[in-house]
């Protein structure tokens, strides 16, 4: 079998840039070779030699080459180039394997450097990782060194040709002997096996004064040591890039200057670093720290690119968590040249929370701090609950409500209602996270405030209403829905609360009603009709109902008798809940579907989403008043049905300016009373804008139904609901110490009661259950 030919792009007269995917050659067209992939570089010089129109027997022409070679993944299907010498036959294979093993690549690209009477013709003019822009320059040694044909210093020559400069760099690099001048430097090759000693190596013959190490470019990773020097930092980066290639490793510049700079490697975790400075001793780069070799793993470059974002997404999340998709975005930009989708870089962020916040024993620390980073910067209400020890220094966490102001001004352009609900929070300490939620202008939920508490009880629930009454609003005729649950209903009863009539007005969330009847009465037909009475705007409707429950259970009846028919029973509610009948527990959550998290987590996230949704809502209700919109979407669904809806509504006239509607094809009929906005349908009061029959009787009368729409349906209302921005939060080392709070230590959890008795055996012995006490950490 033959072997196979690689097709190799040679390129000279030109100039090597840098751009955004790394090295290019410019200003050159290209002559195509083909080069079988064991050629020597002997053998390849012949050509390239013929190639470039040189006399192979001229001694004072030489060619230099330079390979393209695709290192760091940044996107699908692009590459970071570097600059990779080819110096030999082992690094003229690496660059010839390049197709096989990256297949997107077709054509090996090879940049000619060809240097005739001590003049540089075409030179590379960029470092491998220094900013393209740079305005580095070389600096010349007055150290020459003869190299040999086929060594790893660089030049490819014969052994009898003139002393020429170490350094792979730009035009000048040459050093020009003088006539008559013997000094010959040896070849300095830092490898393990090498029998000359570098204490040997850096003594003058003549003198024996001790000059410095200058290194090779083309070193091992474990060949990198304090002491080694380079020419200047171009060459300096050329090495350790070249290591990083050959160990497999990525290692970046964290810090650069004139006259030093940092390297380190990629993986943040990693060890492995080195620091560098000019030495005015000797004028040369020397390395002055050094720690070494990588402690990470060897790098798939299949895996790299996502492992690689993760890294550098958690070192910035460390620094300052609270940092936005939007500025993680930019800053990424901006830093690696490249953008990042905003799912992926909102699901790396999720990742790193996890991951630096994950300690469950540690929130009790970093919560406090959060807390007090939010109050400085967006004005956060908050407020603590705990049981202190016996030296009041240090507590017992027990519950933590808080509140952004922005939310608390926004609120004041909602319609009046407050959601409440709690729901578990799963991880080492068990906890409840209680939420109220008001409800915007486009019928969505707005966060309001929050609660994350040990458990839920009566005396928690008194202490999380009466923090929404005294530190977020004092708004009268405020409609309240909740679970029908006992202690919800106990604290709302206390006297003197302001959750009762006049002041505010109960309501129970449907769903959670009949589940709590269901539990009572184990009958799914019973059950559905309460649902069925509960969620009609008809008075008629509802009546019907409850005739047939009453005479399918009297007991049922009298259950649902104890309830004032206002505050389950939507025909009967007279407009305070806005038609909303059920606590959609998934929406009012939104801001905490994130699993496996633990509690400050939890908090930063929320935050995300918190200011996420005002930036998006504010953006979108100030495009729709630009484009001349008046009211939000339920509204103008409601229109949009009207206008296309196939039944014909006739409309009569009734004194006392109402007008009964009916249709040709049925017996229904509905009243629609203008003066009160009323119909008998129920939907038009429930809402509190037109129902279907009530636009029918304003498009007879050629009368405007917008006007009868409730202001809280308005774009302006729903523009100024979410008009609050959030400033930004100081990054983690900044957060300051909750002022007040003593130390919090875990939540005491008490222990869960003993299982009931098992029922007898047939042996008539009975066996007892029991739960195992779970622990707890002691403070």
């Amino acid at each position: 079998m033959a072997e196979m030919e690689v097709p190799v792009l040679c390129y000279w007269n030109g100039r090597i840039e840098y751009g955004s995917n790394g090295v290019y050659y410019d200003r050159s067209t290209p002559r195509m070779i083909k080069v079988k992939r064991k050629t020597e570089l002997s053998i390849l010089l012949d050509q390239l030699y013929l190639l470039t129109g040189l006399d192979v027997d001229d001694r004072r022409s030489k060619v230099r080459i330079f390979g393209r070679f695709p290192s760091v993944v940044q996107q699908q299907s692009m590459l970071q180039f570097l600059l990779l010498p080819v110096v030999n036959d082992s690094s003229l294979e690496t660059m010839l394997e390049v197709p096989s093993k990256y297949p997107s690549i077709k054509n090996v690209e090879l940049y000619l450097e060809v240097k005739s009477d001590g003049v540089v013709e075409s030179a590379a003019c960029s470092p491998l990782l220094a900013n393209p822009g740079s305005s580095l320059k070389r600096q010349r040694t007055d150290i020459p060194v003869k190299l040999e044909k086929g060594n790893s210093n660089g030049w490819i020559e014969d052994e009898d040709e003139e002393d020429v400069d170490v350094g792979n760099g730009r035009d000048g690099d040459m050093t020009n002997k003088s006539s008559g001048s013997d000094a010959v430097a040896q070849v300095v090759n830092l490898t393990e096996d090498n029998n000359i000693s570098h204490k040997d190596l850096n003594k003058d013959s003549n003198s024996g004064v001790s000059k410095p190490c200058l290194s090779s470019l083309w070193l091992d990773d474990r060949d990198l040591r304090v002491g080694l020097c380079f020419r200047d930092g171009d060459e300096l980066k050329k090495a350790v890039d070249w290591c990083s290639i050959k160990g497999e490793k990525k290692c970046v510049v964290r810090e650069a200057g004139k006259d030093e700079c940092m390297f380190e490697c990629v993986r943040w975790k990693c060890k492995w670093s080195l620091g560098a400075a000019r030495m005015e001793k000797h004028g040369l780069f020397e390395i002055i720290k050094y720690t070494g070799p990588h402690t990470c793993c060897l790098t798939d470059p299949e895996d790299f690119k996502s492992e690689f974002e993760e890294d550098e997404i958690e070192r910035a999340v460390r620094d300052n968590p609270t940092l936005s998709i939007a500025e993680l975005k930019k800053w990424w930009k901006e830093k690696f040249s490249y953008e990042l989708k905003t799912d992926v870089m909102g699901a790396a962020k999720k990742e790193a929370i996890k991951r630096v916040f994950g300690d469950w024993d540690q929130i009790f620390e970093d919560l406090p701090k959060l807390m007090a980073a939010f109050h400085s910067s967006n004005g956060l209400l908050v407020d603590w609950k705990y049981d202190v020890f016996p030296n009041p220094k240090f507590a017992s966490f027990c519950g933590v409500f808080w509140a952004f102001s922005q939310s608390i001004e926004g609120f004041k352009h909602c319609r009046p209602l407050i959601i409440v609900e709690s729901k578990d929070l799963n991880g080492k300490y068990p906890m409840k996270l209680m939420i109220a939620s008001g409800v915007d202008a486009a019928n969505k939920y707005f966060p309001l405030a929050f609660a994350v508490t040990k458990d839920v009880s009566t005396d928690i629930w008194s202490w999380f209403l009466t923090g929404i009454r005294v530190k977020v609003t004092q708004r009268k005729d405020l409609c309240l829905i909740s679970s029908p649950h006992p202690n919800i209903v106990a604290v709302l009863n206390e006297p003197g609360s302001q959750w009762q009539e006049p002041w505010a007005y109960h309501r129970f969330c449907l769903n959670r009603f009949c589940t709590q009847f269901g539990a009572g009465f184990s009958d799914y037909t019973l059950t559905d009709l309460v649902r069925r009475a509960g969620s009609t705007s008809q008075k008629e409707k509802f009546d019907s109902y409850m005739k047939v429950i009453e005479k399918r259970n009297i007991e049922a009846r009298k259950w649902l008798d104890q309830f004032p028919q206002s505050q389950w029973a939507l025909a009967h509610d007279s407009g305070r809940r806005y038609g909303i009948m059920k606590i959609d527990t998934t929406s009012l959550f939104r801001f905490f579907q994130f699993a496996n998290h633990a509690l400050t987590g939890y908090v930063l996230l929320m935050f995300d989403e918190l200011r996420y949704s005002f930036e998006e809502s504010f953006a979108e209700s100030r495009a729709s008043l630009n484009f001349g919109d008046v009211y939000t979407e339920p509204v103008m669904d409601k229109l949009e049905e009207f206008e296309t809806s196939s039944v014909t509504y006739v409309v009569m006239p009734i004194d006392n300016n109402a007008f009964k509607v009916t249709t040709p094809s049925k017996n229904d009929e509905w009243i629609v009373q203008l003066s009160d906005c009323t119909c008998t349908c129920g939907e038009f009061q429930s809402c509190k804008f037109p129902c279907l029959h009530a636009l029918a009787v304003y498009k007879q009368l050629k009368i405007n139904p917008l006007q009868y729409v409730d202001d809280c349906y308005t774009l302006e209302r729903h523009c100024k609901t979410y008009a609050a921005t959030f400033s930004p939060v100081p990054e983690l080392s900044a957060w300051p110490e909750a002022s007040g709070v003593p130390t919090l230590f875990p939540p005491v959890i008490p222990p869960a009661p003993p299982a009931p008795p098992a029922p007898p055996t047939v042996s008539g012995k009975s066996q007892r259950k029991t739960t195992p006490k779970p622990t707890t950490k002691k403070s």
